[in-house]
């Protein structure tokens, strides 16, 4: 995506007007596919509107994807405020909402990003004669890409959906499972043939970095296949102009990934997030010689991201971090923010303590001696140490997640969001702001799908991910002979997967494509210990299966589709309900 992310209307509001036409679009400007785009400046404008929907999707605190999914798993214990919004979340946490109209806006967003995608297509068959062959095939081909993960995060969320691959009105029903996921690896399959083979030390980094590539098409692909398949009990990925991707065709893409893209695994797995940054005020961060790998080109495990920026309006913002940060004022170099997340104390317990992704993804907010912020039993307001609030927060355990928590430096002895320091432009509320990136794929992830997939090279692909995380190094160093070894068994793979990816709004479609959702939620959410207003209690929490891991679609689309649309199963005018605080 391009840094500078032009967001362009194209006649793509998706405003719900008119009971007939629910997925229809407004005119709201004159620029139409008759006469825009022609030239190449025109398609960049174009498609960088593509990429800000799909920011859209993953901005929001209540509303991120990456938000959603991980309430839902097993990691996350909801916390938050008894106003406000935070209800919201611990309904997710629940499998339930708040009203069931809830979920409009992804759904919104998503929309709209397929739209757009689809103008950029129809606008490529008609006006592209300005265009060189190569400049048609990167538009399309990262069009196809947009468009397939929007219905992937789509399907994920609500089963199978409207599918639109034109910017005509109508008012389709929802497709099948099955059609929604042809159309998805079809899109996929194009957008790896469009796409050039360039290795990531052969991007440009000023204006590619940020693009869907041929390799993160190849390896979403693997995604969606292990998701398809898993879920559903189906052996191969069905194409939308028929015949199939089988997993042989999958490992063949990860293989050109692992192969041929140039991506591997950085050094140390912390510095991939930005507390990393705060190598001098941050005690951690500091002992350990840890350095942010930033993200201006020198990051070669991030096959794609959700980039942000500081310098728009500030929907162009990532609030989503406001809702893992806490919201205990003044700590350096975390905070502030809405504290609606805490995580499981059952998941730090168990974890391995010479696993460096531990403390690496988790703050324990009574391990002064390793994080150098100190614990207060009593409130203390901008003091520097954390304290439970025992005044509004009502699920607190006493432990964060760190990879996308607010961060704060110290700037001539003033806290300051490391947003201002990164982009030299002040935030406009730093509770609220932030311009981190959010990880789509990262490297570990190829290497981990297809040690899962049966790649004769299973072991060394798992052996690099453990390497990394316990001895601090790209993957290279042999581990036969070292206490953590472990074979790559289904097993040991789910395992190393859920403390990889904790809190990336990944462990719930793992969960979901296992099927182990009854039983990891009865085992890690119940009898959790959390501090309600202060006090210490224990809750249980149990997934219903009724609802299949779906959410609800909203009802206002129901009300406009005319009844066309049919909400998924668990989700009745009664049901599903969460009427706490």
């Amino acid at each position: 995506m391009k840094t500078r992310l032009i967001v362009l209307i194209l006649a793509s509001s998706l405003l719900w007007v008119g009971c007939s036409d629910f997925l229809d679009t407004v005119d709201l400007t004159e620029k139409t596919n008759a006469t825009f785009p022609i030239a190449a400046a025109d398609y960049d404008q174009a498609i960088a509107a593509v990429y800000a929907s799909q920011r859209d999707a993953y901005f929001d605190q209540i509303n991120s994807f990456i938000g959603i999914s991980s309430y839902l798993d097993d990691d996350y214990i909801a916390n938050g405020r008894a106003l406000f919004d935070d209800p919201m979340i611990r309904g997710f946490e629940r499998y339930q909402v708040r009203n069931l109209d809830q979920l409009l806006t992804p759904w919104q967003n998503y929309y709209k990003a397929i739209y757009r995608a689809n103008f950029v297509l129809e606008s490529l068959d008609k006006n592209s004669t300005a265009l060189s062959d190569a400049q048609k095939a990167s538009y399309r081909g990262q069009a196809c890409y947009l468009r397939a993960s929007s219905y992937f995060d789509l399907c994920r969320l609500f089963g199978g959906v409207p599918l639109k691959t034109n910017t005509v009105s109508s008012n389709p029903t929802r497709a099948t499972v099955d059609s929604c996921f042809a159309r998805i690896a079809s899109d996929l399959k194009k957008a790896a043939e469009l796409l050039p083979a360039k290795s990531f030390q052969n991007v440009n980094k000023s204006n590619e970095l940020f693009n869907a590539n041929k390799y993160a098409a190849e390896a979403m692909m693997a995604r969606v296949f292990l998701f398809y398949t898993g879920v559903y009990g189906k052996p191969e990925l069905p194409l939308a102009e028929g015949g199939s991707v089988s997993k042989s065709n999958v490992l063949d893409y990860l293989h050109d990934v692992i192969n041929t893209s140039g991506y591997g695994l950085v050094d140390d797995f912390r510095n991939l997030w930005l507390y990393s940054f705060a190598n001098v005020d941050y005690k951690y961060a500091k002992t350990n010689n840890l350095s942010w790998i930033g993200e201006k080109g020198n990051n070669n495990e991030c096959l794609y991201m959700i980039s942000f920026s500081g310098l728009g309006t500030n929907n162009q913002w990532d609030r989503f971090q406001n809702s893992v940060s806490c919201s205990v004022p003044g700590i350096t170099p975390f905070g502030a923010g809405s504290g609606m997340s805490a995580v499981n104390p059952k998941v730090y317990e168990e974890w391995d303590d010479a696993d460096l992704r531990k403390t690496g993804s988790i703050w324990n907010v009574k391990d002064a001696a390793t994080e150098g912020i100190e614990f207060s039993s009593t409130p203390a307001p901008n003091s520097g140490k954390f304290y439970f609030n025992s005044q509004s927060n009502v699920e607190e355990t006493g432990y964060f997640q760190k990879k996308y928590c607010h961060i704060y430096v110290n700037v001539g002895g003033k806290r300051t969001a490391a947003n201002t320091v990164l982009n030299g432009t002040a935030t406009k509320n730093n509770t609220n702001d932030a311009t981190v990136g959010q990880y789509i794929i990262r490297f570990s992830d190829v290497l981990l799908m297809a040690a899962e997939l049966g790649s004769p090279n299973a072991q060394l692909y798992f052996d690099k991910v453990r390497s990394r995380a316990y001895l601090k190094n790209s993957g290279n160093t042999p581990i036969a002979d070292k206490p953590f070894y472990k074979p790559a068994t289904l097993a040991n793979i789910q395992d190393e997967r859920r403390h990889e990816f904790a809190f990336e709004g990944i462990r719930w479609y793992d969960l979901l494509r296992w099927k182990i959702v009854d039983q990891q939620i009865a085992k890690y959410k119940t009898d959790v210990p959390v501090y309600k207003f202060g006090v210490l209690e224990k809750i249980t929490i149990r997934y219903r299966p009724e609802t299949k891991g779906l959410l609800p679609i909203p009802q206002s689309q129901i009300n406009l589709s005319n009844g066309v649309l049919k909400q998924n199963e668990g989700w009745g005018s009664n049901e599903g309900i969460y009427s706490g605080i």
